[in-house]
């Protein structure tokens, strides 16, 4: 009797132990540092990243267009007066100023 309980634990010690590996490697294939779980995040990590990158990239692009608009070729000088008198809220001697009555006017 203990022979044959002893001959059947051997024969289920190989097939035990080789889906034991099949679960842990099956586990690891979804679930561990490469597995398929982790590639998905490192995927959107990377779509993330690129986003940014062209983003980045936009804005680089822009100011490199602002900086050659100031060269000397480029800037009108009559035109950059205009700009700085308005943002500037000035006027010269020689312009005239009409006041046309706000909305802040009290009557």
């Amino acid at each position: 009797m203990l022979r044959v309980i002893k001959n059947r634990l051997r024969g289920l010690v190989a097939p035990t132990l080789l889906l034991a590996l099949t679960y842990y490697f099956g586990w690891n294939a979804v679930h561990g540092p490469s597995g398929l779980e982790a590639q998905a995040a490192q995927r959107q990590q990377l779509l993330s990243a690129q986003q940014q990158a062209a983003s980045t990239h936009q804005r680089l692009v822009t100011w490199q267009m602002k900086v050659a608009g100031l060269s000397n070729q480029a800037i009108q000088p009559d035109m950059l007066d205009a700009q700085a008198r308005t943002v500037l809220n000035l006027a010269e001697t020689n312009d005239m100023v009409i006041d046309l009555g706000g909305a802040n006017e009290s009557k």
